[in-house]
């Protein structure tokens, strides 16, 4: 492949420039994911892999790019999650913050007790210093951008970048859309740039980035705290109605006295949709179930709002690769 992948996607002194690519589709199912999990670790940090299928095909696609003192990867995977512990940390104690892009499918991130939905080019950050999980929900794509801690605390302070791990910026309005276009633009470029420029180019996308948390942060402080308590209000209205399909936006905004076009701005905010957020939460709180309670099937479809078990197992074996039953087989 030209150059190790490890020196390529970890190493800002590597001498290799050429994108580094790797493809596991060809691959048989057990060889796939391990070649996967081992990639992941040697270009980001030490985590752990967990796929919903845990026998079918795994198709995995990844591209790394060092671009000047960042390095952008171009991800199209199958559905998979994954895991850094507190364990990883001591063991592997990288402290790179990743940015994860959405461009296709969706994808949740978690960290600090913060949780978002992304789709559409929505984005997010990842401290690794911290415990985090990254839950491809579907086949997606992503762009990662890997940046050295000390580029993101020259320009911001720790508690702004302790405020904005976990949290969603939108793709699609705003200084998140120009930042996430970009981004784009530099993870899937056909054509290398000319020698020295790829320096000047990542701190201009480092630079608009900043712009964008610092659009996200000032308000942390006052309206945005308050749009980000207010979602919490809204979230934790939703999930008391979680049993009743019927129960609406508009239900909500009646009980908060907040308007629907409101509570979609929360959402949007957060790089996601009620509808989305919702759908994600129902099928969560199914697996747990499944795992963590002897209710039948039905019961737990009854539980979480979907109006029919068929209906129910379509949409979890969509999300999770099985069947809820063959889930709580896997899981007992």
């Amino acid at each position: 492949m030209g150059c190790n992948m490890a020196e390529s996607a970890r190493k800002d002194d590597s001498p290799c420039t050429v994108p580094v690519r790797i493809n596991t589709t060809e691959l048989a199912s057990r060889e796939s994911r391990v070649q996967w999990s081992d990639t992941l670790d040697s270009t980001y940090c030490e985590m752990d892999v967990d796929w919903p299928d845990q026998r079918g095909q795994f198709a995995a696609e990844l591209v790394v790019r060092p671009f000047g003192d960042l390095t952008f990867s171009m991800v199209r995977a199958d559905p998979h999650a994954v895991t850094r512990t507190p364990d990883m940390i001591r063991s592997d104690p990288s402290d790179d913050y990743l940015l994860c892009l959405i461009t296709r499918g969706t994808a949740i991130l978690r960290q600090h007790s913060r949780s978002t939905t992304l789709q559409h080019g929505a984005f997010g950050i990842l401290d690794s210093a911290s415990p985090f999980v990254v839950d491809g929900a579907t086949r997606f794509e992503q762009v990662v951008v890997r940046a050295p801690r000390e580029l993101l605390a020259g320009r911001l302070t720790e508690q702004t970048l302790d405020d904005v791990t976990g949290v969603g910026i939108s793709g699609q309005s705003g200084i998140g859309r120009f930042v996430s276009r970009m981004l784009v633009e530099i993870a899937t470029a056909e054509d290398e740039l000319p020698e020295g420029s790829t320096s000047p180019v990542a701190t201009s996308a480092l630079d608009l980035l900043v712009a964008a948390i610092g659009d996200l942060t000032p308000p942390l402080r006052g309206t945005q705290r308050i749009h980000r308590q207010d979602l919490q209000t809204v979230q934790r209205a939703m999930e008391r109605y979680l049993h009743d399909p019927d129960h609406s936006t508009a239900e909500i905004g009646i009980e908060l006295g907040m308007s629907v076009r409101y509570i979609h701005k929360l959402f949007a905010m957060a790089g996601t949709t009620p509808r989305t957020w919702l759908y994600e939460v129902r099928l969560e709180r199914a697996r747990l179930h499944l795992v963590e309670t002897a209710l039948t099937v039905a019961e737990i479809s009854e539980r979480v709002g979907f109006r029919d078990v068929s209906h129910f197992s379509r949409a979890f074996r969509r999300r999770f690769g099985s069947s809820p039953a063959q889930l709580r087989a896997r899981e007992a």
